[in-house]
């Protein structure tokens, strides 16, 4: 075992004005560099998106499981016509062409700077991040919305906002140990999945990589040699992978995918600003989802944000797309964060959510240390945004009810909860640069959730059944039948937080604990 440092292994996107303390501005970008500006158009029918998502995800619906395909979806919530046909218009009079997404609900137009700075009355300097040398992106420090478009768009992202990346390395801390390092067969062994592996033609998963961050398809494959994990490299990469500039978060996300959901068709869905004409991840990310049809079943992400970052706007127009892949019967599923609460002392230790882990039309997925109790760095809380959603109303009031609540001056006891599910977050070996490295965070935790529900859609997909999809609903109606209740410990973060003490049943510290493969491969053939 070599000796290495825990490596926090989250990173977060964030949108925010130019003068981002993460980025150096370095001059004026010459006239002819070129940027991707994407626009956000209002759609049709969002009320039929939450009913539709409801009855194919609700297991006492008569509809459950009856998903759409994203085609399907389309012919009921798209962009409005007008809406379509004003933005192509001042588009083209710019000589310039407006490339739509499936429906038409996102725009994405490639522009030199000097034709941006005019259609947007901008002023764009090149911003070169104080880490990551080389990574440059052209951001101005505000803009105007044209007047024949504001009527049809809810945001436009690419000229104000720009990715934020807080990679952060950090040793073991102390009480932060599980029994021992945490391997494939470590989890194999303790969440009762006893060896299985997919055997279904029709399953697939996918990791999410953002800024520049690769994965090593030599280190994927010494380590599924080192743990005897069958030879599984990924099956296909959506954008760019450099293998020989591997990153610890893309190689965990990878192997860990990959070793827990075992011969299930894996994607890398890789999105950089540095390929993608300064256009930030997220939002590629995003459009590259809802435009692929063929987009695998489920989803782990291991990036997020404070919410109070987010314009609401822009968490509500994303929220669409997120129902319209639930209702396509796909899973996704966000890493919670690795600040706890992540209280502010400026607001007086009030707690600060995590976006899109607070979305409640995804599933959180949170860190434990252990069978019984949770990793005090774990995300977890209540949204500031978002009201306590219909599937969840009942376990949010016997937490608070359970006396384990801390005071609700710190957080909002009528938002949606997180997370909803958690599993272990610590000592995880990954190989890097083909050397053992024990790495620590959420980011561990969330595609060994997502390989284990992959494991789930195959005996579903066996059995003639559809896919899982928007998990959270059955999740909640289950009650904590199904998983190992983690009962210990609180995620405060540091020593200056408050936290959500870990109890009986759901809590936000660890949601409704960690997934028993061994009772849930029967309690999903429903």
């Amino acid at each position: 075992m070599v000796a290495a440092p825990f490596l926090f292994a989250v990173l977060l996107f964030s949108f925010v004005h130019a003068d981002n303390e993460d980025w150096i501005k370095i001059g004026r970008p010459l006239p002819n560099k070129t940027i991707k500006v994407t626009l956000a158009l209002k759609q049709t029918n969002r009320q039929w998106l939450e009913n539709t998502l409801k009855e194919v995800s609700d297991p006492e619906s008569l509809h459950y499981g009856r998903y759409l395909s994203l085609d399907e979806i389309v012919t009921h919530v798209h962009a409005y016509p007008e809406g379509v046909a004003q933005t192509t218009s001042y588009f083209a009079s710019n000589g310039l062409r407006a490339d739509f997404t499936l429906g038409g609900g996102f725009a994405v137009v490639e522009m030199p700077v000097s034709v941006a700075e005019t259609m947007f009355s901008a002023n764009f300097f090149a911003y070169e991040h104080k880490t990551k040398k080389g990574f440059i992106v052209y951001r101005s420090e505000q803009f105007s919305t044209p007047n024949m478009l504001k009527p049809h768009l809810c945001f436009i992202s690419g000229i104000t906002d720009f990715p934020k990346t807080r990679i952060s390395p950090r040793f073991s801390q102390p009480g932060n140990d599980t029994d021992g390092d945490v391997t494939p067969s470590y989890i194999n062994k303790a969440y009762n999945i006893s060896g299985y592996a997919s055997t279904s033609s029709n399953n697939s998963q996918a990791i999410a990589g953002f800024l520049s961050q690769y994965f090593s398809p030599s280190d994927l494959a010494h380590f599924q040699k080192e743990y005897n994990i069958p030879q599984n490299p990924i099956k296909k990469i959506v954008g760019k992978n450099d293998g020989n500039d591997q990153g610890i978060e893309a190689n965990l996300d990878v192997q860990y995918i990959t070793g827990i959901g075992r011969n299930v068709d894996t994607w890398f869905i890789s999105v950089s600003s540095h390929a993608n004409g300064n256009q930030e991840d997220f939002m590629t990310w995003v459009v590259e989802l809802i435009n692929n049809t063929d987009t695998p079943w489920v989803h782990s992400v291991s990036y997020g944000d404070y919410e109070s970052s987010i314009d609401p706007a822009f968490m509500d127009r994303v929220d669409e797309e997120f129902m319209k892949l639930g209702i396509s019967g796909r899973s996704l599923l966000f890493a919670s964060g690795d600040f706890g609460t992540a209280c502010s002392l400026l607001k007086g230790g009030r707690f600060e959510p995590m976006w899109p882990a607070s979305s409640p039309y995804v599933t959180a997925v949170g860190g434990t240390v252990s069978m019984d109790e949770c990793w005090d760095h774990g995300g977890g809380g209540f949204s500031n945004h978002y009201s306590t959603p219909d599937y969840q109303t009942d376990a949010v009031a016997t937490y608070l009810k359970s006396g384990a609540a801390p005071n609700d001056k710190y957080f909002n006891s009528s938002g949606r909860g997180y997370p909803d599910v958690s599993v272990f977050s610590v000592s995880f070996l990954i190989v890097y640069i083909d050397l053992p490295w024990p790495v620590d965070g959420t980011s561990c935790a969330s595609p060994t959730t997502a390989g284990m529900i992959s494991l789930l859609n195959d005996v579903r997909l066996n059995a003639g059944l559809s896919t899982l999809g928007f998990i959270n609903p059955l999740l909640y109606k289950l009650s904590g039948n199904g998983f190992f209740d983690i009962t210990k410990g609180s995620n405060h973060g540091t020593i200056w937080c408050k936290g959500f003490e870990a109890t009986s049943g759901w809590d936000p510290a660890s949601g409704w604990g960690s997934p028993n493969f061994g009772l849930m491969k029967d309690i999903v053939l429903i």
